[in-house]
């Protein structure tokens, strides 16, 4: 099982994210225990993750961007997965690292690219689509193309220390892909639980960022 060490980067700046509420998001360096920076690069030096997942919190919410950061990142880790707010196929064209597709602001029904799509919630499943009435319809939807994987992501569970496995296992159960689980990683008995499942990957920063979760294991990418 893969583990992906997240960085959420709003402003140049990588923030603590907590149940999906962005304007209340703050510079990393304000809760975590084994860092004193918020730079992304710094950090990715000092953390030196071998997976790692990029939340571009400026082009989610279109205020802006941070691709010259994430360009910088790829050759830095064995692989760069990024969430960027993508809205078209067009803009999944020419990118160093692997695109990451939000179903809160990709309609995933035009879909034509090989990448991982990210289930999205925030209480309830965030459709760009409108085509779906549940978030099930759109995992069958979705095994009909040839994608890498579901991120399965319930935004309030995100820094939470409280793992949705439950949803991740109604996941599994439907998908025909590979599925990861972002959001509440608590400490290695959740990671342990993951691996159960039969999870292919996890997203966590914060357990990393407080110490429940050694640098280590995220150093060597695999559990």
């Amino acid at each position: 099982m893969k583990l992906f060490f997240v960085m959420d980067i709003k402003n140049g700046e990588v923030v603590a994210a907590k149940g999906g509420e962005r304007e209340k998001y703050r510079p990393v360096k304000e809760i975590s225990l084994i860092t004193k920076t918020s730079n992304p690069l710094a950090l990715l030096e000092e953390i030196k993750p071998k997976y790692l997942y990029v939340a571009d919190l400026d082009m989610i919410e279109e205020k802006g961007d941070n691709k010259s950061i994430l360009n910088s990142m790829t050759e830095k880790v064995s692989e760069l997965i990024a969430d960027c707010g993508f809205r078209s196929c067009e803009e999944l064209e020419g990118s160093k690292f692997t695109p990451v597709v939000g179903t809160e602001t990709f309609d995933i029904t035009q879909l034509n690219k090989k990448c991982y799509v990210s289930l999205d919630f925030r209480d309830e499943f965030l459709d760009a689509s409108k085509k779906f009435s549940s978030w099930q319809m759109a995992v069958e939807f979705l095994n009909t193309l040839d994608i890498l994987g579901v991120i399965v992501l319930p935004l309030r569970n995100v820094g939470s220390l409280s793992a949705n496995f439950d949803l991740a296992t109604k996941v599994l159960n439907l998908s025909d892909h590979p599925v990861m689980l972002g959001g509440g990683i608590s400490d290695v008995k959740d990671l342990e639980i993951a691996k159960d499942l039969g999870l292919d990957g996890v997203l966590l920063a914060t357990a990393v960022h407080l110490g429940r979760v050694p640098v280590e294991l995220i150093r060597n990418g695999v559990f």
